[in-house]
């Protein structure tokens, strides 16, 4: 099944996540354990899901807190979007209360990291969107980490903010402290107030943490990275790996799609390389499918060995006289390939031989084409 996935060998089901299934999943080039997680089509299918979740996932891929799931990358496979994420089995907290009741100080543990994980969404201007028991891991070291970034985010109504994030991790903890029998009176208080007016995640992690100290004492909020100063993860080397960054509207009922972001993980220790950059003789374009019936996203890899540093800079071109702005890719001395990614979405009934061109401007000029033909009667 792995196989089919191009870059990713896929395996056994993790767990059943909120927008979709994930399974444990590994990263060929480095060897690196990620989750990929089958998007529920109803909600790929929504107006604007594939443009809002190309820029929120690029946004989310840059925030590293240790009560987070990082997300790394977007694949398309024919109608099928998976999103890949940092791996974790631990189970959901629904899963875990399901199971067994916590006690009021791993009530206090386990929401002291869900907020700690949304300051740092904040932070970056970003919201969670479903702050749940169902989208909150809960490791084996009692670390809560929330999950499915990007996706919650963007199945959120327009214009949500972190208030709303807020005042459901307050609520959840109202939850969690109902199910451990009698409730420590200050957090649940201190759970209230930013239920009812939160406006900051570190003032109601603050404030959560100081009532759970008059009731557990000084290390109320110490339980498996869930303390007040847990030090974020050093952030992973970018590999070269792109997708296409914006739809592009086209005419009668052709539409094509370009949706992802920046995977983000390293390739491990390649030897580093010097002097101008230098794109190999071994560069390829690829479609996935070659033949499509109604309604088919194809989807387009560009992928080749590279040499130096530099700049590469590119524009995708369609046959029927769309294209891409130019953009440009940041080449460092650890990376030794490239791999960009566009998809072009057909509807409707026509017949389509199209192509799409790959324009590599620099370092040389360099053109890589590939033909796909569409049937819809």
């Amino acid at each position: 099944m792995g196989r089919d996935r191009r870059d990713y060998d896929v395996g056994e089901l993790l767990r059943q996540g909120w927008a979709g299934p994930l399974r444990d999943g590994r990263y060929r080039q480095t060897g690196r354990r990620v989750t990929v997680q089958d998007i529920r089509t109803e909600l790929t299918k929504a107006t604007g899901f594939v443009e809002r979740l190309a820029d929120i996932g690029r946004r989310s891929a840059d925030v590293r807190d240790p009560h987070l799931l990082a997300v790394y990358d977007l694949v398309v496979k024919g109608e099928q979007m998976q999103l890949i994420a940092e791996w974790s089995a631990a189970p959901t907290l629904a899963a875990l209360i399901g199971h067994r009741r916590l006690t009021p100080q791993r009530a206090v543990v386990v929401i002291d990291g869900v907020l700690a994980g949304l300051g740092s969404l904040h932070g970056a201007g970003l919201v969670h969107g479903r702050v749940a028991a169902d989208t909150t891991v809960v490791e084996e070291d009692g670390t809560a980490r929330l999950a499915e970034l990007a996706i919650c985010a963007v199945a959120s109504p327009p214009g949500i903010g972190p208030v709303l994030d807020l005042r459901s991790a307050a609520q959840l903890g109202l939850d969690l402290l109902q199910g451990t029998g009698p409730q420590p009176e200050p957090v649940r208080l201190a759970l209230e107030q930013g239920a009812s007016g939160a406006v900051d995640a570190a003032a109601m992690r603050s404030s959560v943490a100081a009532a759970a100290r008059t009731v557990f004492g000084a290390d109320a909020t110490a339980d498996g990275g869930g303390g007040e100063a847990t030090a974020a993860p050093p952030r992973r080397r970018r590999s070269r790996r792109m997708y296409g960054v914006a739809a592009v509207a086209l005419v009668a009922l052709i539409t094509a799609a370009a949706a992802g972001y920046l995977l983000l993980a390293g390739h491990g220790n390649r030897p580093a390389s010097s002097g101008p950059l230098a794109v190999g003789s071994d560069a390829t374009l690829s479609v996935n499918p070659g033949n499509g019936a109604c309604n088919t996203t194809f989807v387009f890899v560009g992928k080749g060995s590279l040499t130096g540093t530099g700049k590469l800079v590119y524009r995708w071109e369609q046959s029927d006289g769309q294209s891409s702005s130019d953009a440009s890719l940041p080449i460092t001395a650890d990376e030794g390939a490239f791999q960009l990614t566009q998809a072009w979405r057909l509807q409707g009934t026509q017949t389509v031989d199209g192509t799409m061109t790959l324009h590599i401007l620099r370092p040389l000029d360099r053109v890589l084409r590939q033909s796909f033909h569409y049937v819809c009667r």
